[in-house]
């Protein structure tokens, strides 16, 4: 999976680190209870979590390849075992904006701190981000609904311009499963987009439904890296048209006839118009031909020049 997503143009790939001995105690409830081999979310948890070599393994698959690795904790232990192998970033899920002793030892212990807003009201993102007030490092607040999928009405990225009132980088973590919605946020200017990711929608798994695939994450990719070029603001439309000179010569257009007229007779202006290519006289110029004769004979297929006229 790391690989694939490599292949399909993300630049992180993200895990959750779970420990049920730090997190949970035996009455936690699943919230899709799909596993019947696990006679609680406890269990669970022990089942599925990876110990200290695993994740040094995984981090050291994704330098390999070349792509970055964010980690969410659900524990401080988990956070402090993330700081101990060489995290500088992690990922704090909606359920845990709340929790100021997890909050406060990632304030303390690394960089960057995505934060998940998908279970909280504006009251307490706004307590969330004060008590990062004087963090040093870079903090990311993702507008998020907590829904397996999320309906589209409920996505929210009009909560965008809220959160950029609080920070300065925002974002969406999505569980929508539609491809739509990530390149939606792209375009109205997330800084940063979390979406969960399977080989088939088919697959096995509480949040199969809620992601996308890989070919549909390729193509978010490539939405991305096409909106950033094509949205570049150093872009100067006047500097772009001199370079079309050559082009605007073709498709300009210069002052001719309607119809030919004879040599001596007046040029009036209902015989005026412009053609193709850029002539030496425009329509501005107009006034400056109107009631003159002609030298000579004057075809409808030449653009006008004051040589061919006299008063």
């Amino acid at each position: 999976m790391i690989d694939a997503c490599k292949q399909s143009g993300l630049d992180y790939v993200k895990f959750q680190h779970h420990s049920s001995s730090h997190e949970s105690t035996k009455d936690e409830k699943f919230r899709t209870d799909v596993f019947p081999q696990d006679s609680s979310r406890f269990n669970y948890w022990s089942r599925t979590s990876f110990s200290r070599e695993d994740w040094k393994s995984i981090i050291e698959h994704c330098t390999k390849v070349d792509i970055k690795f964010l980690c969410t904790p659900f524990s401080t232990w988990s956070a402090s075992e993330l700081c101990e192998i060489g995290c500088t970033e992690v990922k704090i899920g909606s359920g845990d904006t709340n929790n100021w002793e997890l909050l406060d030892y990632c304030k303390h212990k690394f960089k960057k701190v995505f934060l998940s807003t998908g279970m909280s009201t504006k009251s307490e993102i706004r307590a969330a981000v004060e008590f990062f007030s004087e963090f040093d490092g870079d903090l990311i607040v993702l507008q998020c609904t907590s829904g397996y999928p999320t309906k589209l009405n409920e996505v929210g990225l009009a909560f965008f311009d809220f959160l950029r009132t609080q920070v300065k980088y925002v974002g969406l973590s999505d569980h929508s499963g539609n491809e739509l919605v990530p390149v939606s946020a792209i375009a109205r200017g997330a800084d940063f987009v979390e979406f969960h990711v399977v080989f088939d929608k088919r697959q096995f798994g509480p949040d199969s439904r809620a992601s996308l695939t890989f070919e549909e994450a390729s193509r978010v990719s490539a939405f991305r890296t096409t909106w950033r070029v094509v949205n570049e603001p150093s872009f100067d439309k006047d500097l772009t048209t001199a370079e079309l000179f050559q082009m605007r010569e073709i498709f300009g257009r210069g002052l001719s006839l309607k119809s030919g007229i004879k040599k001596g007779e007046l040029i009036e202006e209902s015989n005026l118009t412009l053609k193709k290519p850029l002539g030496p006289l425009g329509w501005k110029e107009r006034q400056l031909v109107i009631g003159k004769k002609a030298l000579r004979d004057l075809e409808s297929d030449c653009h006008i020049t004051l040589s061919d006229l006299v008063n």
